[in-house]
């Protein structure tokens, strides 16, 4: 099952693809083909999923999620 996932961009589009990073920390290339609104700049949040840029994300939301999601790995390693 493929899910959707928060990205942030870490590199400018080019040639209808921009690099992103997950929220694990791999870095990947995404399409833009999908992707509803302006190009997305460095720093911006955006939903990938199997390999196409969706939508941008809400940055305060991204950021939120990002904080839940290590506050739940900090737990599990204790």
């Amino acid at each position: 099952m493929c899910m959707s996932r928060l990205h942030v961009v870490v590199g400018p589009a080019e040639d209808g693809r921009v690099e992103v990073d997950d929220l694990d920390g791999r870095r990947l290339t995404v399409s833009l083909l999908a992707y509803e609104g302006s190009p997305p700049e460095v720093g911006d949040w955006l939903v990938a999923q199997s390999g196409f840029a969706l939508a941008p994300a809400d940055p305060s939301e991204a950021e939120a999620a990002l904080s839940e999601l290590r506050a739940l790995e900090d737990r599990e390693r204790r």
